[in-house]
């Protein structure tokens, strides 16, 4: 074990960045569907199991603060969101290849009203009463409609803060890349990331194209991710390590992703520095036989 008062050479030289997911990696999600067509609320769902349901769906993530939602009136059109915030309404991800201009279409024809995505919002306020929540919707191009109205909020891991002290101790510069919005991003200011580093709405695309970036300016790039969104990301980077902290049953594709798997987001700095050499080769020993002695992995 290297002492963590000892760490590598290569990590004392400032030449690392460590890009984090934030939903399920490093805040402990609580998250809301609300089944418009059936008229159901789902709760502790996975958004990215809504979309990839089927083709053609798309996370659409409005910048705009969850209790202006709540307080808007009920009976008025999910339209009132978009009209005049056209630039505001980001796609975090999609299940296949859709347009802002599609999804524009079907938020502004849309016959559902404020009470729908409002429903979903005050049950997260109600479990998670702090800053970071996000409400937004999932769209279905070949229906034409909104499939899912949703809502988000998160508290951070056990022993976070430590960690983030532990990496900026190592040299490393710490950044985000989101699905969620700005304005979610920037209630983590007091966790003391540089607002900079931040990057909202980050489809898989782009968390993957931000690891590309970085690898241009730094001579080492650690992914930290927990959801198939990042799996482009984890790939890009010369270390990516999945954290089942949050979903502890990764699917077979998101495990072959990564070269390293935690089950805690404490274990990070740890691993980072166990791993001095991701620089030279990727033949990081890899603990998916391990996660795999304890879960089933249909």
């Amino acid at each position: 074990m290297i002492s963590f008062l000892c760490p590598n050479s290569w990590l004392m030289s400032g030449d690392l960045a460590v890009v984090m997911d934030v939903a399920g990696t490093i805040m402990r999600m609580y998250r809301v569907a609300k089944d418009i067509p059936g008229d159901i609320i789902l709760e502790k769902v996975v958004t990215w199991e809504l979309i990839m349901e089927k083709s053609g769906r798309a996370l659409v993530v409005p910048q705009i603060d969850p209790d202006m939602i709540i307080s808007c009136n009920s009976d008025h059109p999910i339209r009132v969101l978009v009209l005049g915030r056209e630039d505001c309404i980001k796609i975090s991800c999609s299940s296949s290849q859709i347009s802002p201009d599609e999804v524009l279409r079907i938020l502004k024809n849309s016959p559902v009203k404020m009470r729908e995505l409002q429903e979903a919002c005050a049950i997260v306020k109600a479990k998670c009463p702090g800053n970071y929540r996000t409400a937004g919707f999932i769209v279905d191009r070949d229906h034409g409609e909104i499939a899912y109205a949703i809502s988000t909020g998160g508290i951070p891991f056990p022993g976070l803060e430590r960690v983030l002290h532990d990496l900026k101790a190592m040299g490393a510069d710490v950044f985000l890349a989101s699905g969620d919005s700005r304005r979610s991003l920037n209630s983590l200011d007091d966790l003391g990331i540089d607002p900079s580093r931040m990057n909202p709405v980050a489809n898989p695309w782009r968390k993957k194209e931000i690891v590309a970036e970085l690898k241009e300016r730094y001579g080492q790039v650690v992914m930290v991710g927990d959801g198939l969104n990042d799996i482009y990301a984890l790939k890009a980077a010369d270390l990516g390590v999945l954290t089942v902290e949050q979903h502890t049953r990764p699917s077979p594709r998101l495990l072959d992703s990564a070269s390293v798997i935690i089950k805690s987001i404490r274990d990070l700095p740890r691993v980072i520095k166990e791993s001095g050499s991701i620089g030279q080769d990727k033949s990081i020993p890899s603990r998916q036989g391990e996660l795999q002695e304890k879960y089933y992995i249909p």
